[in-house]
This record gives structure tokens, sequence and C-alpha cells, in this order.
């Protein structure tokens, strides 16, 4: 039916891509209604749309370096240089060589490498597909490409080990996609079937849960902390605790509460790439005020100092105390040219009505 369908579409010339690789014909097969097919194909389409706009403008943009390029070289043959010297520039002479993409992924995967010689890892626990949708666990794969990223460029990277990996689950699958050379023998990562109370002593082991009681203070340097794989928009539920639980291993979480002040309508959990960050900066620095300035400004709550700092202490602790000093505010302003020697009837009359309580009533 979904070939069907992918058909129709493409000789009615609505939207749908020339082509579906196999990973897009699994994902279409999975998908049970026409519209989310239809959705779908609109969406392969568009990306398609977007990939070939991208390489025209590079074609573009190439030819215009070598007619420019070809314009340089015809003008030296025309006016010829009269002293004979080195030229310097683009194009030209330069006493630094070019650093190749190659080479710097060589150097970083060679930190990596030697970080594992030295230093105990960050574990990514990949117990959650069954908790997730299909929307999620694509996000999730892609928060793991970044999270490797993240810490692959850093000064001082984790190891990092992932436990409990169902290699034909869709996690893997996802993330294969966002990093092709991911079974290479060479490529700084390992990856397990195993659990990590099979890799690690149970002592060291330290699971990051944002459902816990005990706050992180610093970082400990002989503990293993074990991240949940798993991005939550839709299953609020704490699998996180109760793993940790199930296993009898300690406990924690980021002292959010300590330094931060969240808005009503965002969650405290985290990307992976955003736990990394956090993580990386705390090792490094030990300041948990830098390191939870990676929290994105949208789920934090300022809406009355105006300044953008987000220190819990400069954040009202409740809306209700926001009206109140909205309301003080109002006062002091409406009231601060009224004489202190006022009759008694006037000043009760004043504290009785305040002007700012008809703006909130």
């Amino acid at each position: 039916m979904a070939e069907f369908e992918y058909e129709i579409s493409k000789q009615e010339g609505t939207r749908a891509p020339p082509g579906l690789t196999i990973y897009d014909w699994q994902e279409l097969l999975e998908l049970e209604s026409t519209s989310k097919r239809k959705k779908f194909l609109a969406f392969l389409f568009k990306r398609e749309m977007t990939k070939l706009s991208q390489k025209n403008s590079k074609i573009e943009q190439q030819q215009i370096r070598e007619a420019k390029w070809q314009a340089e070289k015809e003008a030296i043959k025309l006016n010829p240089p009269t002293e004979e010297h080195i030229k310097y520039g683009l194009g030209h002479n330069t006493i630094s060589l070019k650093i190749y993409d190659t080479k710097m992924d060589h150097y970083e995967n060679n930190r990596m490498i030697r970080a594992e010689r030295f230093e105990l890892p960050v574990v990514f626990d990949h117990s959650y597909e069954q908790h997730m949708t299909q929307q999620e666990l694509k996000n999730a794969a892609k928060q793991l490409a970044l999270s490797f990223i993240t810490n692959r460029e850093h000064e001082n990277p984790f190891p990092f080990q992932y436990c409990n990996v169902n290699f034909n689950g869709p996690v893997m699958k996802h993330f294969l996609k966002w990093m092709p050379h991911l079974y290479s023998p060479e490529f700084p990562i390992n990856l397990s079937s195993k659990s990590y109370l099979d890799l690690f002593p149970r002592e060291k082991l330290v699971y990051l849960t944002p459902h816990c009681k005990t706050e992180m203070t610093h970082f400990d340097f002989d503990s293993v902390y074990i991240i949940g794989t798993m991005v939550d928009r839709s299953d609020s539920k704490p699998h996180s605790l109760a793993f940790a639980k199930r296993d009898n291993i300690r406990m924690a979480k980021l002292p959010l509460d300590r330094y931060l002040r969240f808005g009503g309508g965002s969650g405290k959990c985290l990307a992976l790439n955003h736990m990394i960050s956090i993580l990386l900066e705390v090792k490094t620095h030990g300041d948990w005020t830098r390191a939870l300035e990676i929290v994105p400004k949208r789920k934090l709550l300022d809406p009355y100092s105006g300044n953008e700092s987000h220190l819990r202490t400069k954040y009202p602790k409740s809306n209700a105390e926001i009206r109140g000093r909205v309301r003080e505010d109002l006062d002091e302003l409406l009231f601060s040219n009224v004489p202190r020697k006022t009759s008694r009837s006037n000043s009760k009359s004043i504290q009785k009505q305040p002007i700012s309580n008809y703006l909130f009533d």
C-alpha cells in the first residue's frame, strides 16, 4: 500500500522525492495512516530539494572562485611584475601549511584514545528504546552524535562507553547514519551489548538522574557516571531512577535547583550533548556557575529583573512573588510624591486601596 501511494504521488506531481533509500522505506512502512505517510513523503521531498539547492550553490561558488582565479592569472600575464620577489597570499606562497579536516579528525581521535588510558569513561545506557517514540529515537541518535562531536573537540575529552546496545535497534540505525564510521576498528568508540555492571565495579558507578534527591556537588574522578540515552518528551516517568534502584547503584542529579530557576513550562531534563558539555566544564574548571551557562536560556525564568544572568538568587521563587514585587514597585512609584505628614484618614485610605490592586483584580 505504501509503495502504491508513493508511485501515485510521483505520477500526480505532488511533493514526493524522486527516490527512497532503505532507511526511508523502513520508516515509511512503519507509519500506520495515509496522512502520516504523505507528511513523511513531503518531508523527504523538502529535504531532497534543500540538498539540491545546496549542491547548486556550491557549484556556483566554485565557478565564481575559478573565474576569479583565471582573471588574476591573465592579469599577471598581461602585466608581469617588474621585480622578482615571492608573492604571499591566498593561492600563492605562504609560510603556513593548510590543515585539512582529515588531519584534525586524526588529531582529535588520537586525543580520545589517549584519554582511555588515563581516565574513567562516561557511560551511555541504551536501555530505553521501548520507552521512546519514533521521533524520540531519532532525536536520541542525533544527540548521541552531537555528544560525541562535543566531547571529541574538547581539550580534555572523556572516553565514551556505550552499554546495553541493541545493534539491530532503531537508535543504532539512526546513529549509524549520523556517524558512518561508527563500526570502523580505528574509530574511538566502545560499543557493548553488556550491562555496565559487567564492565565496571558497582561501587564506582553513579547514575545521573533528575528524579533523585542527592545533588552532585563536584566531579569525582574515581566514579563512572552513567547517562540514560533517552529523549522523554512524551514519557517523563522516572525510568533512570528505577534502573538505578534495580541495580543498587548510587544516584546523583545536577545541582540545577541550587544555581538556576526554571520556567514553568519547561522541564529540567537536558539533552545528552548538554549533559556532556556540563560534565566537561565541571571536570576541567570545577565551576558550576560557568558549567550551567550551557543550559538553554529558553528553559530559564527571568521575567522581572531584565538581567540575562540566570543565577537562582536573582529570581523570584514563584509567580505570587513576581506579582508581589510588581505591586510593591507600582505602589512606590504611584505614591512617591505623597507627603509624609498626611491625615490619618488619608493614610488609611491609601493603605487600604492601593491603585495596583485594580491592575490585578
